[in-house]
C-alpha cells in the first residue's frame, strides 16, 4: 500500500457461515500489514467466521435476522449502527447485503459505499425467487447506491453488466491467496493418505465444494466412475458440507454408478491445505461458478486440476489445467485421464510449479489487499465523511490526518491507451497496478482480444477501440481517430498514456482535440517505416512524421523514449519541444519473477523469443541456425514465437513449416513463461534491424544469459558490448552464427556475461525504479494544468 490514510471500513454481508465471500472477507481483514479498522456487521449470526474475524482484529456485530428475511428491528439497528459508527466506508458482500447495506448506508449519509458481487450469475434462475428479485433491484439501483461495484471474476463482472448492472460502477478485484498456507507438502500428504488406506502410487482425484445443484456432484461421481471402470486402484476424496455418509442423496448417487467403496467421504475439514495436498487432481465439476476460491487454491499447492468451463475458471488454470465443458461427464472423464497420464512425468512438474507461479502472480493475497485499498482510498477521498458524527476518538484521530485538500479530490483518470490488449499486459501491467495502489482510478483501452479478459480481472475498466493493425484503409483510421476521441470526451481522463506507435500519434491527435489536461506518449520503437530502403523522397515517412508533429504538441505531455537514437530523430524532425522527451530504458523486468539459475546441463541452447517478423531478424536467425549445423559443441537453436499476420513485415507459416522440416531450427511456438525458457537456455539472441529497447534482452539479462544481437538502435541499448554481450552487424547471418558458436565454445566468458547481465537488470531495469519514474512523470503532469 502506498497510501498512508488509516481507514475505518464497515463490511455488510448476509451472514458469517462457510463459504467463499466470508472466506475472502477474513482473508482481507486477516492479511498481514492490513492497517485499516474494521467492523463487520452480519445480517444474521456469528457463524463459523465471527470468532476469526475478531481474533483478526475486527469488531463483529450481528442483527440476528432470519436467513433470507428482514425484521424492523434488525433493519433499524444497522441503520443506527452506521449513522454512529460513520466509517470513511461501506462495504458489502453478496445481494441482499448489497441492497439492504447500501440503502441503510446512504440513508445514514454515507455516499463512499462499494458493492461486492460473489455471485457468477450463470444460474441465477435457479436461485429463489427472492434472490432473482434482489439482483433484478440491485441492478437498477447500481448507479444510484453504491459508487463502486466489486466484482470478484471478470465473467461475472460482464454478464451482470448485462444485466443492466451500471458499467462505469464496476471493477473486478479477483481474490487473493496467501501462497504461505496454500503450498506443497509432502509430509501432510503422506500421513493423510495413511490415514484412509490409499497407497502411495494409488491416484486420487478430490472435489472440495458443498453438497449444491450448482456444484454438479452427479457430473464428478459418472466421470470418476468412467476412470475407476479402467483404473481399479483409483480413489476419489469428497470434501465440504454434507459431504458425509449422512446425505442420503450423495450415497444414491454412489450406489447407482457402484463406487461407494472408492470414493472417501470427509465432510466439513479444518485441514483443507494438507488434504488438497493428499490429492493428484483436483475436480472442479461445477455448472456454475464466478471466481472459483477452490481453483486456484489447488493450483497454488501443485495440485494437477481439471476443471469445467465455467466462471474463471479456465482463466485461472490457463495453460496449465485441463478444461472440459460443463454437464458433460463424458468429456469430464476424458480430462481427468489425461491429467491421470501425465502423473509423475516433467511435464506434470512443470505444469504445476507454473501453476503455482502463475497464482501467486495474478492472485497474490497482497495484490487483492491493495486493490481493495485502492477503491477504498478512492472512495474516502472523494466522499469524505460528514463531521459532527459520533465516532471513537481513534477515527477523529485518522480523519484528522488526512489533508482536506486530498479529502475533496477525486481519484484522478488514467487512461491508457495501447493497440493491443496483450502488449499492455506483457509491457505496461506492473505500470498500472502501481499506478492504481497510489490512488488513480486505472482504465485501459485497446483493441478487442482473449487478453481483454485477464485485463478485467486485474481490477481495470477496458474499453473497446477499433484499431486495425495494416492502417492501408484511410477511412479506418478516421474512424479510429473519432473513436478516440470520442472516448476521451466521454471519459474525461486526467491522464492518456498512450503506447506503441498508432496509439501514440491517433491518441495524441485525439487528447488535443478532445482537451485532455495530460498527455504521455511511450515510444517503444519507430516500426519498420524507419527500418526500410527509403527513397529520395518517401511519402510514408513524411506523413508519419508530420502526425508526429501534431501528435506530441500538447503542451503538458512527456514522450517516454527507450533509446537515445529515436530521440534524436524526431528532435530532428521538429516533434519534439524543450523539456519534453524522457528516456526510461525499457519497461522493466520483474527480478524475483527472472532470477538467476545455473545453466542446465547439455548441449549449449541459443533461443530467440520475438515475433516472427523479418524486421526482429527471424530469417537472419534461421539462416546462422543453418551455418551452425554440426558444430562440435552440439549447439541447438531455439525459435520461441509465431507469425502476426496483421504486421506487413510477418513471415508466414509457411516459412515456419518449412524450417520444422529442414530441422535446423526447433520451433517451439508461443511461450507462455519466457523465464522458464531461459532457464533452458544458455544464450539469447536478438537480430533485429531496430527496437526500442527489447524486452527479450532485458529479461534475459535479469536471467544471467548472455546476449548476441545487432548493433542498431535499441538493441545496442540494451546490453553492454563486449561485457553482457556481443555485438554483430545487421543483416549479417555468418557474424551471427560465429558469434554464437563463440559462446557456445566458451563456458567461462558466457557466464560472466551471464552475472555482468544481471547485475546490469538490478542497476537500470528493475521493474520497481521503472514504475517509480512513470508515476513520478503523472505527478509532474497533474501540476501542469488543464492545457492543450
Amino acid at each position: 500500500m502506498t497510501d498512508t490514510h488509516t481507514l475505518h471500513i464497515v463490511h455488510v454481508i448476509s451472514g458469517l457461515g462457510q463459504g467463499g465471500a466470508e472466506t475472502v472477507l477474513h482473508r482481507l481483514i486477516a492479511a498481514d500489514g492490513q492497517r485499516h479498522r474494521h467492523t463487520v456487521i452480519s445480517m444474521t449470526g456469528e457463524g463459523v467466521f465471527g470468532a476469526r474475524l475478531r481474533a483478526a482484529g475486527a469488531v463483529v456485530n450481528t442483527l440476528d435476522m432470519p436467513a433470507g428475511r428482514l425484521s424492523l428491528g434488525g433493519l433499524w439497528r444497522l441503520h443506527r449502527l452506521l449513522r454512529t459508527l460513520a466509517p470513511d466506508v461501506v462495504q458489502t458482500w453478496m445481494y441482499h447485503a448489497d441492497l439492504i447495506g447500501g440503502i441503510m448506508a446512504r440513508l445514514a449519509g454515507i455516499r463512499a459505499v462499494s458493492w461486492g458481487i460473489r455471485n457468477s450469475g450463470a444460474s441465477l434462475e435457479k436461485s429463489s425467487r427472492v434472490a432473482r428479485a434482489v439482483a433484478w433491484t440491485c441492478a437498477r439501483l447500481s448507479g444510484v447506491v453504491p459508487a463502486v461495484v466489486v466484482a470478484c471474476a471478470a465473467d461475472a463482472a460482464k454478464r451482470h453488466r448485462d444485466w443492466g448492472y451500471r458499467a462505469d460502477r464496476m471493477q473486478v478485484i479477483p481474490n487473493g491467496y496467501d501462497l504461505s498456507r496454500w503450498k506443497p507438502d509432502a509430509g501432510a500428504r503422506a500421513r493423510l493418505r495413511e490415514q484412509w488406506g490409499i497407497g502411495a502410487a494409488a491416484p486420487v482425484i478430490g472435489s472440495i465444494a458443498r453438497w449444491n445443484p450448482l456444484k454438479d456432484h452427479a457430473n464428478l461421481i459418472e466421470a470418476f466412475a468412467r476412470c475407476a471402470a479402467v483404473r481399479p486402484d483409483m480413489r476419489c476424496v469428497l470434501v465440504g458440507l454434507d459431504m458425509d455418509a449422512g446425505n442420503a442423496e450423495l450415497g444414491a448417487l454412489l450406489d447407482r454408478w457402484n463406487v461407494r467403496g472408492k470414493v472417501v467421504l470427509l465432510g466439513m475439514r479444518e485441514d483443507v491445505p494438507d488434504v488438497m495436498n493428499a490429492l493428484d487432481i483436483h475436480v472442479l465439476s461445477s455448472c456454475a461458478e464466478g471466481f472459483p476460491n477452490v481453483v486456484a487454491e489447488a493450483v497454488a499447492t501443485e495440485v494437477a486440476c481439471v476443471v469445467t468451463d465455467v466462471g474463471d475458471a479456465a482463466l485461472i488454470v490457463g495453460d496449465d489445467g485441463w478444461v472440459a465443458p460443463p454437464r458433460n461427464a463424458l468429456a469430464l472423464a476424458g480430462a481427468i485421464e489425461q491429467a491421470l497420464e501425465e502423473l509423475g512425468t516433467p511435464q506434470m512438474q512443470l505444469r504445476r510449479r507454473q501453476g503455482r507461479e502463475r497464482v501467486g502472480r495474478l492472485y497474490g493475497l497482497q495484490a487483492m489487499v491493495d486493490a481493495y485499498d485502492a477503491v477504498w482510498q478512492g472512495l474516502a477521498r472523494k466522499f469524505p465523511r460528514r463531521t459532527g458524527a459520533a465516532r471513537p476518538a481513534a477515527a477523529q484521530a485518522a480523519q484528522t490526518a488526512i489533508p482536506p485538500e486530498a479529502a475533496d479530490a477525486a481519484p484522478k483518470i488514467l487512461l491508457f491507451t495501447v493497440n493491443n490488449p496483450a502488449f499492455f499486459l506483457s509491457h505496461r501491467l506492473p505500470i498500472a497496478l502501481g499506478a492504481a495502489r497510489s490512488g488513480y482510478e486505472v482504465h485501459v483501452a485497446t483493441m478487442d482480444g482473449a487478453a481483454v479478459r485477464t485485463i478485467q480481472q486485474h481490477g481495470f475498466v477496458h474499453h473497446v477501440i477499433p484499431m486495425s493493425r495494416s492502417g492501408k484503409n484511410p477511412l479506418r483510421e478516421l474512424l479510429s481517430i473519432y473513436a478516440l476521441w470520442r472516448l476521451y470526451r466521454r471519459l474525461r481522463p486526467d491522464i492518456v498514456h498512450a503506447v506503441t506507435i498508432k496509439p501514440v500519434l491517433y491518441g495524441g491527435i485525439a487528447a488535443r482535440l478532445a482537451g485532455v489536461p495530460a498527455y504521455v506518449a511511450a515510444i517503444s520503437g519507430l516500426g519498420f517505416i524507419f527500418t526500410r530502403q527509403q527513397s529520395r523522397f518517401d511519402f510514408l515517412l513524411w506523413a508519419t512524421m508530420t502526425l508526429y508533429r501534431f501528435a506530441l504538441g500538447h503542451s503538458n505531455s512527456r514522450v517516454i523514449f527507450q533509446n537515445e537514437n529515436d530521440r534524436d530523430l524526431l528532435a530532428r524532425a521538429g516533434a519534439l519541444k524543450s523539456g519534453q522527451a524522457v528516456m526510461i530504458r525499457g519497461s522493466g523486468v520483474d527480478l524475483e519473477r527472472f532470477n538467476v539459475q545455473a545453466e542446465p546441463d547439455g548441449a549449449p541452447v541459443a533461443v530467440m523469443a520475438a515475433r516472427l517478423l523479418k524486421d526482429k531478424g527471424v530469417r537472419e536467425f534461421v539462416a546462422a541456425a543453418r551455418i551452425s549445423v554440426g558444430h562440435s559443441s552440439g549447439l541447438r537453436w531455439m525459435l520461441a514465437g509465431s507469425p502476426d499476420p496483421g504486421n506487413p513485415a510477418s513471415v508466414s507459416q509457411e516459412d515456419v513449416e518449412i524450417w520444422k522440416r529442414e530441422g535446423f531450427v526447433e520451433c517451439l511456438g508461443e511461450q507462455a513463461d519466457i523465464a522458464a525458457l531461459y532457464r533452458r537456455s544458455h544464450i539469447v539472441v536478438l537480430p533485429s534491424y531496430r527496437e526500442g529497447l527489447p524486452k527479450s534482452l532485458v529479461e534475459a539479462a535479469a536471467c544471467g544469459r548472455a546476449v548476441v544481437t545487432t548493433d542498431v538502435p535499441g538493441c545496442r541499448d540494451a546490453i553492454e558490448p563486449g561485457v553482457t554481450g556481443l555485438l554483430v552487424p545487421v543483416h549479417d547471418a555468418a557474424a551471427l552464427a560465429a558469434a554464437v558458436q563463440r559462446l557456445a565454445d566458451d563456458a567461462v566468458l558466457r557466464r560472466a556475461m551471464g552475472s555482468a547481465g544481471r547485475n546490469l537488470a538490478e542497476r537500470e531495469f528493475d521493474i520497481r525504479l521503472i514504475v517509480g519514474r512513470h508515476l513520478e512523470i503523472y505527478g509532474a503532469l497533474s501540476a501542469g494544468g488543464r492545457k492543450t
